[in-house]
């Protein structure tokens, strides 16, 4: 299974956001954010964008604006992120070349089974575990 470039940076950006001194607080805006990771802004107002409409940030318009996290980073589950910025599609495709198996396939099924299961073990992990990378706090620091 490979991640969409999206939930790379979406995580990303919860990370930083997370890894901040009073990550509930701090406000920071999308091109602090796409110059620390290197990204093009464009690509990071969508990111955020999107997160804003899941709830996963508040974001502010105007001269004092910004995003910052809306709940605090260890109630942020990693699956849950994942479930909202993954795009919903088979493992497989089924449907577009003709398969003598569509309907039948143990393959299929166990390749959905674990796909469903990727996300459950994601949810073992909070945003405030994996936001705690050293290297990641020393950067915000930097940035800040």
């Amino acid at each position: 299974m490979q991640l969409t470039r999206f939930s790379d940076l979406s995580l990303r950006t919860l990370m930083y956001l997370a890894s901040r001194e009073e990550p509930m607080d701090a406000m920071v805006t999308a091109r602090a954010v796409s110059t620390l990771f290197n990204v093009p802004y464009a690509h990071m107002v969508k990111v955020v964008h999107r997160l804003g409409q899941q709830g996963w940030i508040i974001t502010t318009k105007g001269e004092r604006g910004g995003l910052r996290l809306a709940r605090s980073p260890e109630s942020i589950r990693i699956g849950d992120v994942l479930r909202s910025t993954e795009p919903e599609h088979a493992v497989i495709d089924c449907f577009t070349q003709p398969c003598p198996l569509r309907g039948n396939c143990l393959l299929k099924n166990a390749l959905d089974e674990g796909y469903a299961a990727f996300f459950t073990r994601m949810n073992n992990f909070t945003l405030a575990e994996v936001a705690s990378t050293p290297l990641l706090k020393d950067l915000v620091a930097i940035s800040a």
